[in-house]
């Protein structure tokens, strides 16, 4: 297809996105393209926003609500790790289908998917409260309805991942998967605020919030996200996650994320054992600490945006650094200030590592396979959900800082991995831009 006004063959998936002509009689080319442009990064970051704030809305409510059931620790990390096979599963698919059906009606259907799973659960959890069900089957019923919203949750961030992706190149596409990261930032802040505050009301509120929410989204992703065609017509090149130059990135993906759920599986259990709190305060207080930790996630985003712009490597290493220092707080502090203290730190940290992994990711594959690459880090995140959680709580049984240590050996092994690639994702954007002027 060619462009009518400057007759260049278009590429991307942006160049096909059609807005409604606003005329104002003064308007540039230029001007066009950046409104078209911001149009489509603001969609997309109110896409991952939502989809990860309605995530958060469960994480705070989970340790009290597996107590007040009368479940165990374990069966806490039974149901949200077998709840996340469908995600780690069905994240490649979503992003490849997303290549040949487009990106936006896949980020449809993931919210109407999630808005009728986060339904479901609820009713499941309200069921088990009223004592109209209990024991096995209520385990079960919790695992198939957690893995509902495993199922659609990818639909989203997969294809919002893939569709940043498509529209931009090289330094900017750093920049871009750090509006991601800042999305997530934002989601982590007011996800567990919002927690807090309808944990007043009752613990179930949270979802209940979370299920009009994701409907409310699907109704404005449908407005606001522009239509685009597909990037490719026919079945997509796979992406081969044990290539070099891909691998490496996953996997320190892998730490990252191990980190970030742990700390969201065993914080709450943690919290109430060390300062003997109710489950109500504990809800409040993961849901603080987990909002101050999206703070320094955002703050970092806007840092690297506009100041530091650091390669993905740099990210990565930094942020290891950081999530260190938060691990180490968490273990040598027995007070609620250090506990805080703790989580910006480790927000700072995981607000550097994510959009250094999801960027060296996608720098590392063509344009024909951004959909695959970000289905695998969705896939990536997945499988972190299914094995940090049980990992984590079985550890936390056997002694309350053993899921801290498991968090510290992993982060640590990721900086020497790291430091024996040399550069592979740059080079590959660089390659990247000389096509693109050609």
């Amino acid at each position: 297809m060619n462009n009518p006004r400057s007759g260049k063959k278009i590429r991307t998936e942006a160049a096909n996105v059609t807005s409604p002509p606003v005329s104002f009689g003064f308007e540039t080319r230029e001007g066009e393209e950046k409104l078209n442009m911001l149009r489509i990064k603001a969609s997309i970051f109110f896409s991952v926003f939502v989809a990860m704030l309605s995530l958060m809305l469960i994480s705070p409510i989970m340790p009290p609500l597996i107590r007040e059931l009368g479940l165990t620790e374990s069966h806490s990390g039974w149901i949200i790790s077998l709840g996340s096979v469908s995600m780690a599963i069905m994240a490649p698919v979503w992003g490849r289908w997303s290549d040949t059906r487009g990106r936006k009606p896949i980020i449809l259907a993931g919210f109407i998917g999630m808005g009728a799973s986060c339904l479901l659960f609820a009713l499941t959890l309200y069921s088990g409260l009223s004592g109209w069900i209990g024991g096995g089957l209520l385990v079960a019923l919790l695992i198939v309805t957690r893995s509902m919203i495993g199922l659609f949750i990818p639909a989203v961030l997969s294809s919002a991942q893939a569709y940043i992706g498509d529209v931009t190149e090289g330094r900017e596409r750093t920049a871009g998967m750090a509006l991601i990261s800042a999305a997530n930032g934002m989601g982590l802040v007011f996800g567990p605020a919002i927690a807090g505050a309808f944990t007043g009301i009752g613990l179930l509120w949270p979802l209940y919030f979370g299920t009009a929410l994701s409907f409310a989204a699907f109704a404005a992703a449908l407005l606001l996200i522009p239509p685009a065609k597909p990037i490719v017509r026919e079945k997509p090149p796979k992406v081969n996650p044990f290539r070099s130059g891909l691998r490496v990135y996953l996997l320190a993906g892998f730490a990252t994320m191990t980190a970030i759920i742990g700390i969201q599986v065993v914080g709450g259990f943690y919290f109430q054992d060390m300062l003997h709190l109710s489950g109500q305060e504990t809800a409040r207080m993961l849901s603080v600490g987990l909002m101050l930790a999206g703070i320094a996630m955002l703050l970092v985003q806007v840092a690297q945006v506009n100041w530091m712009k650091l390669q993905p490597k740099a990210m990565m290493l930094a942020g290891s650094l950081f999530i260190l220092l938060g691990m180490l707080v968490f273990l040598y502090s027995g007070s609620t200030a250090f506990y805080y203290f703790a989580f910006f730190l480790f927000g700072i940290g995981a607000g550097l590592s994510m959009p250094g992994f999801m960027a060296a990711a996608s720098l590392s594959v063509s344009k024909e396979q951004q959909g695959g690459v970000a289905g695998l880090v969705a896939s990536v995140q997945g499988v972190t959900a299914i094995v940090t959680p049980i990992v984590a709580t079985t550890l936390y049984q056997a002694g309350r800082s053993l899921p801290f240590w498991l968090i510290i050996a992993l982060t640590a092994a990721v900086a020497p991995v790291l430091l024996s690639v040399k550069g592979k994702a740059s080079a590959k954007s660089a390659a990247e831009e000389r096509l693109s002027r050609s």
